[in-house]
């Protein structure tokens, strides 16, 4: 089977993939790849029955993650240096 880069409009979407594949990228559980892609966390689609998302999609989530957790721990530590004052 070909391997094929998707794209929307303009924008690559990367390979189209299951959220089998998705949940060994996020390095997470099935039901946890199904419960981001139902919520809307995990950019996906449906195809009848099965979900589908992207390689790039996973990359995306990964991103923001990553910035949340950033985020968190910037806030934090600036919380730690007033309370030293």
């Amino acid at each position: 089977m070909q391997s094929m880069e998707a794209t929307q409009g303009n924008k690559p979407v990367g390979r189209i993939i299951t959220l089998q594949e998705a949940a060994e990228i996020l390095s997470v559980s099935y039901s946890t790849a199904f419960r981001l892609a139902e919520s809307g966390e995990l950019k996906a689609f449906r195809i009848r029955n099965s979900w589908r998302t992207s390689t790039v999609a996973c990359a995306q989530y990964i991103d923001r993650q990553m910035r949340v957790q950033n985020d968190i721990i910037r806030y934090s530590d600036r919380e730690a240096r007033h309370g030293e004052d």
